[in-house]
């Protein structure tokens, strides 16, 4: 059967959403370098911290709580239950290690410059972005490039079975899927990397000062955030520009009170 060929305007979604999510925070990163803002040791504490816990300590605690399947897991069955799991998993996981890495590997001093935060985000979200969101975009770009070429059908020609199904799914997928829900990960990727600079901030201002609410208000932001991502990967919440608006409005006004509170602008007192 004749699957088609993937869009022009797919191809190119994919493309931005490559640049994005590689090349922003690589950008972003060389930048506070020429202008020696940038603290190299936080910016690669963030990367490996979060290869650490979210990469491997996460994964191997939802292996345990949700099985090998977690598809047939009971709490997966119950959408809120499930969306607090994954939310509060998240936020404990990647907060904790923002705490441990300014406390006891950076070390950081009351008067802790906000560059620290920044670059730790930098650290932490840059290489969030280029692991789901620029692997991704860049796996979908090369085999749509491949599959209008002729190129992946050529190679196709040797699997047989199950492989040739996954293939010939995957390419159907690609064919199906609107132009739009290619651009809107690397959309989504810009969003989270702004997000994970704020939580920096947060969790700085909290190990700085010793204000420890902050990392609790770190934890329940990043918590809610991704609850409202669970519900639209549960299907609860069916509109991806709604999920994305909400979600950038609240990056926005996060990232606000971040930069204000860090600098000792906000007048509210928390202790």
């Amino acid at each position: 059967m004749d699957i088609g060929n993937v869009s022009t305007l797919s191809i190119t979604s994919m493309m931005i959403s490559a640049v994005l999510s590689v090349l922003v925070p690589i950008t972003l990163i060389i930048v506070l370098g020429i202008k020696k803002r940038m603290n190299w040791k936080a910016m690669l504490l963030g990367a490996l911290l979060f290869f650490v816990f979210v990469m491997i300590l996460e994964s191997i605690m939802h292996r345990v709580v949700l099985g090998p399947d977690p598809a047939t897991s009971a709490l997966v069955q119950n959408k809120w239950l499930y969306m607090i799991y994954a939310g509060f998993a998240a936020g404990i996981f990647e907060e904790t290690a923002r705490l441990l890495g300014f406390k006891f590997l950076i070390r950081v001093s009351e008067n802790e410059s906000i560059d620290t935060g920044i670059s730790y985000g930098l650290g932490h979200g840059g290489i969030e972005a280029v692991i789901i969101g620029g692997l991704s975009a860049i796996g979908n770009l090369t085999m749509s490039l491949m599959h209008n070429s002729g190129a992946l059908s050529s190679a196709a020609d040797t699997l047989t079975g199950s492989e040739l199904e996954a293939v010939n799914e995957s390419i159907r997928l690609l064919t199906a899927t609107p132009s739009y829900m290619f651009l809107m990960s690397g959309f989504e990727r810009m969003v989270a990397l702004v997000l994970q600079i704020s939580l920096s901030l947060f969790v700085l201002k909290a190990v700085s000062q010793k204000k420890w609410l902050w990392f609790l208000y770190a934890i329940l932001i990043h918590a809610g955030v991704d609850m409202f991502a669970v519900l639209y990967g549960l299907g609860v919440i069916t509109n991806v520009f709604v999920l994305e608006g909400v979600l950038a409005a609240a990056a926005i006004i996060i990232a606000v009170v971040a930069f204000r509170i860090f600098h000792g602008r906000e007048r509210s007192e928390i202790a």
